[in-house]
């Protein structure tokens, strides 16, 4: 988001200076996964110099309370009548430990100093949503780190994949989770459809998310705690599913409408190509070419348990032209995963012992 521009103003009132103006552009939600990823808190900076005159020795030091980041300064010998200078150097380093300590959100501030020669020293402050460790703040702002919380290396996920193996050998078929390497998709499809069939194994029971969850976010349940607690939101359950595919090889993405999330898998090695997909038509024309299929998770819920053919068509309804403008965008997981964007540490014992919830 933008954020309106900051003025100081000259010591002298007789001065032509029109004074500083400060152009932040910042992020409004951090979480322990943005400090985890990198992901940045100034997107970008900027101090303009709408006077006449120059103005010389400008000074610009960015702190943040609760201090999550390191107080950091810049320095500008001089900007030049009618310019804005963009900075340079905006790395701020979040403090991992006191966002992974956060159970709640809070709210935070930035605050920016600005002073310069014969300027009187401003500050402006800035909120800051610092939100619970489990915590996503929504696809406004952290889309680009929704793959933080597929988590394919939990314990829950390694019994799901046996649980799926052990089924596809009852059926006569290899139990290996061997993602694309028979290059056959009828061979992909079966496999996702016997992690589907595990997973509704677990008896889960659906929970209601958070109003407007897609766009503000909502707190995430891990697959541990899923398994542990049985209950899932249609997001929780789609990043169960995405854990799952991913653990076995697939490549998969969510997707987002309006007040939903269910998730989607491919049947070759392919994906969106970009990490968001805003183009229903994109992803309509990959499951008419069979190479992709969207399922419908909340029916992990439903008793008798759903088959992973219908699951499918449930999916590939909501993504029909008669609701396309329900349709959000597709985050893809295997773009995130090349840009870097790595699973949330779980800092969680894996001998069966009880978690450290610190």
């Amino acid at each position: 988001m933008q954020d309106q521009p900051s003025i100081i103003r000259p010591t002298d009132p007789a001065a032509l200076r029109d004074g500083l103006v400060l152009h932040p552009v910042l992020a409004t939600k951090v979480n322990f996964a943005s400090a985890q990823n990198g992901v940045a808190i100034v997107k970008a900076l900027g101090i303009e110099n709408p006077g006449p005159d120059p103005v010389l020795d400008v000074r610009l030091t960015l702190s943040a309370r609760p201090g999550i980041l390191r107080e950091k300064t810049w320095v500008i010998d001089r900007i030049a009548p009618g310019v804005v200078i963009q900075l340079g150097d905006l790395d701020c380093a979040l403090d991992t430990a006191l966002l992974a300590g956060l159970d709640e959100a809070e709210i935070g501030q930035l605050q920016f100093h600005l002073s310069a020669r014969d300027l009187d020293q401003v500050t402006t402050t800035h909120p800051l949503e610092m939100l619970a460790r489990d915590e996503w703040g929504g696809l406004g702002q952290m889309d680009n780190i929704l793959a933080a919380f597929v988590s394919p290396n939990q314990p829950a996920v390694a019994r799901l994949l046996k649980e799926a193996g052990r089924l596809l050998e009852a059926a006569g078929l290899s139990g290996a989770m061997d993602g694309y390497q028979s290059g056959d998709p009828l061979r992909v499809w079966m496999l996702a459809g016997a992690i589907w069939s595990a997973a509704t194994g677990m008896g889960l029971t659906y929970a209601v998310p958070p109003a407007s969850f897609e766009q503000a976010g909502q707190k995430i349940r891990d697959p541990d705690r899923i398994a542990r607690e049985g209950l899932a939101t249609c997001l929780d359950s789609s990043l169960l599913l995405a854990a799952a595919y991913e653990a076995a090889g697939l490549n998969t993405a969510v997707l987002f409408a309006e007040g939903h999330a269910w998730v989607g898998v491919w049947l070759v090695a392919r994906d969106f190509g970009q990490l968001v997909e805003p183009d229903v038509v994109a992803v309509r024309k990959a499951l008419v070419a069979r190479e992709f299929v969207a399922v419908e998770t909340t029916l992990l819920t439903k008793r008798p348990a759903i088959g992973f053919e219908e699951a499918a068509a449930k999916g590939r309804d909501r993504l029909s032209e008669a609701r396309e403008a329900e349709f959000l965008q597709a985050v893809d997981i295997n773009r995130a995963r090349a840009a870097r964007i790595r699973p949330l540490a779980s800092h969680r014992p894996q001998d069966g012992s009880a978690p450290d919830e610190g």
